[in-house]
């Protein structure tokens, strides 16, 4: 794996049906090189499962994650007990069974719960709990989904059956969506595109561990008391755009960033790490190894529950046919 298969991961990551005419662009390489490259990457198993979902911004979900070190003998046995939560999307799990779950839930409300459900099936004695902050220089993605959200197009019901129809298949064509859902190409490609551009549909793309592929590493940054975390983590991300591209913040953690690093050789890992260490506004780098990750299937994949007539989300946008 080179350089120019990490940033043809993070464009997938970002838009898995971006066109190749669009990937080959992007890459400065041939469209024959892209697709020979796709190929090789989906053969490691590092997109097991890619899917369009609704929107967290859309239904002004609840980010909550939960992290803490597992006392659990069975890292199997936890994921299993943990994915039937229909709030849990994501399941990390990391060195020493730290485990990192994510979920998004449907009112702040529900957050003891969550969090009591998380830590009894997590079998994690002293849980940590993060409440994702939408900060624009941390998060650009989740800002302007926020900045659109106030006058975004309701998803009307054949938003949702196309939503439905990418779950299994994220890069099946216009074409047979169009088929199946009985309109034509032109509709169908018109409804994706302005659920992107409005920010009502996302992807789930977990990227994977694969085989003969990049390490993931997670990273937990202790931050000075006065520190401006836009600020710092606009220039920490600097440091290494292709290997450390992902960091996060939390409202109720003021000093404290997460972040990942993806990388095949330890010696670039090292490097990052000093870097990020040698940042004067940073007081502590702690990383710990990922060795599984697992997708649940949650609350906002279930189309059926938003078209009309159905349970609708108490805290989303009134929907519409």
């Amino acid at each position: 794996m080179d350089d120019t298969d990490r940033k043809l991961m993070l464009l997938i990551a970002e838009n898995p049906r971006m066109h190749y005419r669009e990937l080959e662009r992007r890459l400065g390489i041939s469209r024959q090189a892209v697709h020979e490259r796709v190929q090789a990457i989906e053969r490691t198993g590092a997109f097991n499962v890619m899917r369009a979902t609704i929107s967290a911004n859309y239904l002004n979900a609840v980010p909550a994650a939960v992290w803490g070190r597992s006392g659990a003998r069975s890292m199997d046995d936890v994921i299993g007990r943990l994915c039937k939560n229909e709030f849990i999307g994501r399941i990390v799990v990391a060195g020493g069974n730290y485990l990192y779950v994510l979920g998004c839930l449907e009112d702040a409300t529900e957050l003891d719960g969550y969090v009591d459900f998380v830590s009894r099936n997590g079998e994690i004695s002293e849980p940590t709990v993060g409440l994702a902050k939408l900060n624009a220089e941390i998060m650009p993605e989740w800002a302007e989904g926020v900045k659109c959200k106030e006058g975004c197009k309701p998803l009307s019901d054949l938003d949702l059956k196309i939503i439905a129809s990418l779950q299994g298949n994220v890069r099946k064509s216009n074409a047979d969506i169009a088929h199946s859902l009985g309109v034509s190409i032109k509709t169908v490609r018109r409804h994706i595109e302005d659920m992107i551009a409005g920010g009502s549909m996302d992807f789930d793309v977990p990227w994977d561990v694969p085989p003969g592929g990049d390490m993931l590493t997670v990273v937990h940054l202790s931050l000075r008391s006065n520190a401006d975390k836009g600020k710092v983590a606009g220039r920490l991300l600097k440091v290494d755009p292709i290997h450390f591209n992902y960091l996060r913040s939390f409202a109720n953690l003021p000093n404290f960033l997460l972040g990942m690093i993806g990388s095949d050789k330890m010696i670039i890992v090292r490097k990052i790490l000093k870097s990020l260490s040698e940042d004067e506004e940073v007081l502590s780098v702690t990383p710990n190894l990922v060795y599984m990750e697992h997708s649940c299937r949650n609350w906002m994949m279930d189309c059926s529950r938003f078209t009309s007539g159905s349970r609708r989300s108490a805290r989303g946008p009134n929907l519409r046919e």
